[in-house]
């Protein structure tokens, strides 16, 4: 669990956009513009009239204690671990929900080549603005696939979250650089 636990907090993190240790509708305001910067940078490549609902992805995935309240990353991780243990595999599906999520936004295409500008710009979406451990995850994904896709990113994050095996590795928490 505790491994989980870890990956839990990288997570908290790169969602503390004002790194004030807690993830509030400030922190949810920020991931938003950093949004509209993607949906920006995807120009055509993006599916047709779709809009992100920032505040609904908060809502339903982040904000584990209702719509908009605030969590501390104890409170977060705790309630991460709640619903892991109570059904891994409504967990995992909930995870593989809240990933999709952001990707039908991005493309409807999963297997759509991501390049490597897309790649950092998304992983500085969620925090990670060391372009020397980006460039470090962007080998990773092609050392794996070749040309990484919309569905390896989305599902690495998947494992990410869900996979508590040490063993495996383990590509986004490599990205993160913990």
């Amino acid at each position: 669990m505790e491994y989980l636990k870890s990956k839990w907090r990288i997570w908290f993190k790169s969602l503390d956009c004002d790194h004030d240790n807690k993830i509030t509708n400030e922190d949810m305001n920020m991931s938003a513009k950093k949004f509209e910067e993607i949906r920006k940078l995807i120009g055509d490549k993006g599916p047709s009239g779709s809009e992100f609902d920032n505040t609904k992805w908060w809502n339903n995935y982040i904000f584990r204690k209702g719509p908009g309240v605030a969590m501390t990353m104890d409170e977060f991780v705790g309630a991460l671990e709640d619903s892991y243990q109570k059904d891994k595999t409504a967990f995992r599906q909930e995870m593989e929900r809240c990933f999709g999520d952001i990707s039908a936004f991005v493309t409807d295409n999963m297997d759509r080549p991501i390049q490597e500008q897309e790649f950092a710009f998304g992983f500085k979406v969620f925090g990670q603005e060391d372009a020397g451990q980006v460039a470090k995850a962007y080998q990773l994904f092609t050392a794996a696939y070749g040309q990484p896709t919309v569905r390896h990113i989305v599902d690495a994050w998947v494992q990410f979250i869900v996979d508590d095996d040490e063993n495996k590795q383990d590509m986004i928490k490599e990205a993160f650089g913990n």
